[in-house]
């Protein structure tokens, strides 16, 4: 009898006789199952801004500004979880400045300086879990620009330009457990 085996009957043999199958795990394909995106941020040297955006629309938005990609800055989730909270893009016409913020107090402090509510840009912790890092808001009142980021070079780039620390804005994951 010549039987072709079927994929669980192959299976099934190998388990009887011990034979083991080593799994190969993704842990970006694991993260982005869960709805991770990347936090990029874009720069305009024309407008001496930093945008770090979470959304299609966002990346659109800088490619159409002008704005040129520097770095993943983290991961946020695409959809709210349960323990989240959103990050929230503000935008001031005045300034010509992106401004993102997860707490109640940088929304206080975007609409008191006459920021517009842009949209959601992603969800993010608002305290520390398992494998996050921290999400650090900079400003710069020489440029008048607000920075965000979650990297060592984000933070050591906005202390090197002058910005001073504004806040913790939340908590994020890594930018290299994410993918575009």
């Amino acid at each position: 009898m010549n039987k072709v085996l079927s994929k669980n009957n192959l299976l099934s043999c190998l388990l009887i006789l011990g034979v083991t199958i080593p799994v190969v795990y993704s842990t970006k394909a694991a993260y982005s199952q869960v709805g991770l995106t990347p936090l990029e941020l874009f720069y305009s040297g024309n407008r001496g801004d930093n945008f770090t955006t979470g959304t299609d629309i966002g990346r659109s938005s800088a490619n159409d500004a002008g704005y040129s990609l520097v770095r993943v800055e983290g991961c946020a989730f695409l959809r709210q979880q349960p323990g989240t909270v959103p990050l929230l893009l503000y935008y001031s016409d005045l300034r010509e400045d992106n401004f993102s913020t997860a707490t109640t107090t940088g929304v206080n402090d975007a609409t008191g300086a006459g920021y517009r509510f842009a949209r959601v840009e992603g969800y993010v912790y608002p305290t520390q879990q398992p494998g996050t890092v921290p999400l650090f808001l900079y400003y710069s009142d020489q440029r008048g620009d607000n920075f965000s980021t979650a990297t060592t070079i984000g933070v050591n780039s906005a202390i090197g330009a002058g910005y001073r620390f504004a806040r913790l804005e939340g908590y994020v994951y890594p930018a290299n457990r994410c993918s575009k």
